[in-house]
């Protein structure tokens, strides 16, 4: 016992009320969208009571990019009667305002510990997802030790999250951090503990049913490994991946929801109609979830966004609001950069340059980036880098 509350002490003492403030919201992520969303609001009010909340814009550099683009789209969503668009993009203020802060506060210990609290967390969303599946395969009358993957959303699971390819994209997000964090570790324990979070979480993966979230790991896991100059660990990972492959050519039966044609024609049609809206308003775009606001007009699929991480924002933003923002996200690319070429932190650059590579792979069938837990999370590892960078950002 004595041990645990050194342990504890070790890891949470000496953080500022802001810093566990942070823990909290990052806790949340793992939680209903909703939690996460009304945390991050109350954190903003007491930012403002505390009068801290513009003092951090000044402190960022191109913080007012992010904040025109949140305020901009929903302008326009609002000029387009989308106002389910138009919350959203408050919303999405909220969360940058939120990240922000975060890149003015953050440091080595606080995200190495956040990380860590990500992976632990993770292990309850599966343990959640595995009750959620014994219900699925008891109200459809199957054998739980088959594994049938239904194609219907409803019976998928998505554990806390939204739906199930929310969830499948968390889980991308938290196997690579798993390998950041296997890179540090010099002990078998820790690496045996890391290496049964990435099992437990591709389990999950599996009951989720979406086929897109496993293309990414062929060759982000293998990159970061790669960038570390970590060879035995990169051998590893491409044995593993050259047996998975295999597996699958030969056992065409691992791969459950096999209807692979239909499901990339629905997408077709989706593409389609969004290109449609973009060529309608190629400037300013019609707001968030521009998509489920037009596909009437259009005839499309019925569907929230246009599953496609290269055409939704130029439909829902259009091509001004993507620059504003991109030239926000550049300053996040810079610093991950410099950090690189001066060979500071290559983990770290790493595990940014997966979890881009994962949202541009993923993305391009689908749009999972976009909602409250992927994004948060997203921002949180893109965002790092600013501990190196603060005040010079």
């Amino acid at each position: 016992m004595e041990r645990w509350i050194s342990f504890l002490h070790r890891k949470f003492d000496n953080y500022s009320l802001e810093e566990y403030c942070v823990m909290i919201i990052v806790c949340t992520i793992f939680l209903p969208y909703y939690f996460s969303v009304c945390s991050i609001i109350f954190f903003l009010f007491y930012l403002a009571v505390k009068g801290k909340l513009f003092k951090i814009i000044r402190e960022v550099s191109k913080a007012w990019f992010a904040i025109i683009f949140c305020l901009g789209t929903s302008f326009v969503a609002v000029c387009h009667q989308n106002y389910l668009g138009a919350l959203c993009g408050l919303v999405i203020l909220c969360i940058m305002m939120f990240t922000i802060y975060y890149r003015t506060i953050i440091n080595k210990r606080l995200f190495e510990l956040l990380m860590d609290a990500c992976c632990i967390i993770s292990l309850f969303c599966v343990v959640w997802a595995v009750m959620e599946y014994a219900k699925i395969v008891d109200q459809l009358g199957l054998d739980f030790f088959m594994f049938e993957i239904e194609d219907s959303p409803k019976h998928r699971v998505n554990s806390t999250f939204f739906n199930a390819n929310y969830y499948a994209m968390m889980i991308e997000f938290i196997v690579l951090i798993c390998v950041y964090k296997m890179m540090q570790m010099k002990t078998k324990r820790r690496i045996i503990f890391y290496t049964i979070v990435i099992s437990a979480n591709l389990f999950a993966l599996y009951l989720t049913g979406c086929r897109t979230a496993w293309i990414p790991f062929v060759v982000t896991i293998p990159l970061m490994f790669l960038m570390n100059m970590r060879m035995r660990f990169f051998t590893v990972s491409m044995g593993a991946i050259l047996a998975g492959g295999m597996s699958i050519l030969f056992h065409p039966q691992l791969m459950q929801r096999t209807s692979i044609f239909v499901d990339f024609m629905k997408r077709a049609n989706i593409w389609k109609t969004a290109i449609y809206g973009i060529m309608e308003h190629p400037l300013f775009g019609q707001g968030p979830l521009t998509y489920m606001h037009i596909y009437k007009t259009y005839h499309g699929h019925p569907t929230q966004h246009a599953h496609s991480v290269f055409l939704d924002p130029l439909l829902s933003h259009g091509i001004v609001f993507v620059v504003i923002f991109g030239v926000y996200l550049l300053g996040n690319i810079k610093e991950h950069w410099l950090l690189f070429r001066r060979k500071i932190d290559i983990r770290l650059c790493s595990l940014f340059t997966a979890f881009v590579l994962t949202v541009l792979l993923h993305g391009m069938l689908d749009y999972t980036i976009y909602w409250v837990q992927t994004a948060q999370l997203f921002l949180l590892v893109c965002s790092a880098s600013s501990m190196y960078f603060k005040k010079n950002v």
